[in-house]
């Protein structure tokens, strides 16, 4: 009995040796077939990593330099060589340094070459502060932002009742729905105006 059960245990070894050795013919086969491709593919894989990492650390080492020079500029905000240097290597960063000093400093001019730069939000605020700096009521009419009707608004009627204390700017604040933040700000400029400093509050 014991001889029967080690042959066929034997015969299953086989047949399992047979199996494993059609499997690595096959494999054998399989290579040799598309090796060429294979060995493509392994190439292209590794000059993908490559290229990943080389552009990684490009990008970290231009973020670095990107920021050290604008911490020179902050060091050195008069200094024209790196303002100009700062602008040609990071222009959105440039863009919005120049928008915060001339907001800083509530440089019109400056605002108003702002209002042209290809920084969409820079722009765009650049444009808004400007026309309300200026006291500009026809360039604020004009002015379509998402996100900042409603200030837009509430500018356009301060600026309407400080020229003329009895302006009509309901129409004006009408966008302005109670869902909005400035809702109560419209609603007092609407009903009591704009409030003069007396005589007694001016020192």
């Amino acid at each position: 009995m014991e001889i029967k059960q080690n042959l066929k245990q034997v015969q299953e070894e086989f047949k399992s040796d047979e199996k494993l050795l059609e499997s690595a013919f096959r494999l054998e086969k399989f290579y040799q077939k598309y090796k060429f491709w294979l060995w493509a593919l392994v190439g292209l894989a590794l000059l993908w990593w490559g290229a990943v990492q080389f552009l990684e650390h490009r990008k970290a080492t231009h973020v670095q330099e990107v920021t050290a020079l604008y911490n020179e500029v902050l060091q050195n905000p008069n200094n024209l060589a790196l303002l100009d240097k700062l602008q040609r290597t990071a222009p959105n960063l440039y863009s919005l340094h120049a928008y915060a000093r001339a907001l800083k400093e509530k440089n019109l001019k400056a605002l108003k070459e702002l209002s042209t730069s290809s920084n969409t939000v820079v722009s765009a605020l650049a444009r808004y502060y400007s026309a309300s700096y200026g006291r500009d009521l026809k360039a604020l009419q004009g002015l379509k932002l998402e996100g900042l009707q409603d200030w837009i608004a509430l500018q356009q009627a301060y600026l309407s009742l400080q020229a003329n204390p009895k302006s009509d700017v309901g129409a004006i604040l009408a966008p302005i729905t109670p869902s909005s933040s400035l809702y109560q700000i419209a609603s007092l400029l609407r009903h009591y105006g704009v409030v003069q400093p007396s005589s007694k509050d001016v020192k």
